[in-house]
């Protein structure tokens, strides 16, 4: 089964993302989701959350666009796997 995940940005002002999970930290300057296929960090400045379903999946945000990073499930288990490593 292929897990659908896309990543629209218009002008770089407004972008849209479907297959998100959760919305795990926000503020000004970033956005930070979980997703099927991953970790998503979005920086950029004056970025607001316009709309979030949790039923459909998917995030509209608004602002300033400067990058966006894509953090895959292996990273995050490799990450987690240190630290709880590092406090047993």
């Amino acid at each position: 089964m292929d897990i659908e995940q896309n990543i629209c940005l218009f002008s770089r002002k407004h972008m849209d993302l479907t297959g998100i999970k959760e919305v795990v930290s926000f503020d000004d300057d970033q956005v930070t989701v979980s997703s099927d296929l991953g970790m998503i960090s979005v920086e950029g400045r004056n970025l607001k959350i316009e709309s979030f379903s949790t039923e459909k999946g998917e995030l509209k945000i608004n602002g300033e666009f400067d990058s966006f990073f894509y953090y895959s499930k292996k990273e995050q288990t490799e990450k987690q796997g240190f630290l709880s490593k590092l406090f047993k």
